[in-house]
């Protein structure tokens, strides 16, 4: 108990650095969930990864999570796309990630037809009914359990 009184009695900007210096740091990512006229839900195959995914990728130095999907979604699958809502935020202690799910809707002339494979990572891209997706990689797996129990993807 001593330690954390003079913890208490420290200048604000040594806790500050302290609590700094013994949390673990978390990278912050982002997914794009998206779902077509059909209720069909856009995913990617990946290149470094078997099984198929959502699309998405982690934060640039500076970007914000918003700006971060908006662009994946653009390089990824050459979607104009804007999000609906807030996002929904997973925490996960192992590996250390945030995670900012955004649901989207497609906006400008960017139609289902035009989802493409549009990076080198990105194998293919395909619209797929809920209750009927093709193998999933693991990460999207654990992804979508939580999706539908918070009611976000459910099969048709």
């Amino acid at each position: 108990m001593p330690l954390l009184r003079l913890f208490g009695v420290a200048p604000m900007w040594l806790r500050h650095s302290i609590i700094g210096w013994s949390s673990p740091p978390y990278r912050v990512g982002t997914v794009g969930l998206i779902a077509d006229d059909a209720g069909r839900v856009l995913l990617v195959r990946h290149s470094y990864r078997p099984g198929w995914g959502f699309p998405g990728g982690m934060l640039g130095w500076r970007e914000r999570p918003v700006d971060t999907v908006v662009r994946e979604m653009r390089e990824e699958c050459g979607l104009a796309v804007r999000p609906i809502g807030s996002p929904l935020a997973l925490v996960a202690r192992e590996p250390r990630r945030v995670l900012l799910v955004y649901r989207l809707e497609l906006c400008g002339e960017s139609g289902p037809d035009r989802a493409r494979p549009s990076s080198p990572e990105i194998l293919e891209v395909g619209w797929f009914e809920p209750d009927d997706l093709p193998p999933l990689s693991p990460p999207a797996t654990r992804l979508l359990g939580v999706l539908r129990d918070r009611g976000l993807v459910t099969p048709q």
